[in-house]
């Protein structure tokens, strides 16, 4: 009876332990927000990836969010004139802290087709 006993305590700590590693398995999987798609009028769409901001290049939401990004979903009114100045993604896309969004022939890295 005893052992009965302990195989099912052992067993249900399994299955908690399981769980709990599939639940923070899920939640790691799911970066906020998803990908974000921005659609300028006079270029190709844009998807930003959280993902690859967060899990690649090891950014916290703090880095980005409130400082240069709002959290709330909103249209984002940047121009091409703006591509080489220290706002919105150019903020780290300087060509020091991660590649120039200034430069022409970046453009591709997030403007795809």
């Amino acid at each position: 009876m005893r052992k009965k006993i302990w195989t099912a305590v052992i067993i249900s700590i399994c299955i908690v332990c399981c769980i709990a590693l599939g639940m923070a398995y899920a939640q790691a999987k799911k970066v906020g927000g998803g990908d974000i798609k921005f659609t300028p009028k006079d270029a190709e769409p844009v998807t930003f990836s959280h993902e690859n901001h967060v899990n690649t290049a090891k950014n916290k939401c703090t880095d980005c969010h409130t400082k240069i990004f709002p959290m709330k979903k909103q249209d984002l009114k940047m121009t091409k004139e703006m591509h080489g100045t220290d706002k919105f993604c150019g903020v780290c896309h300087n060509g020091t802290k991660a590649f120039s969004q200034a430069k022409e022939s970046e453009c591709v890295k997030c403007h795809k087709k």
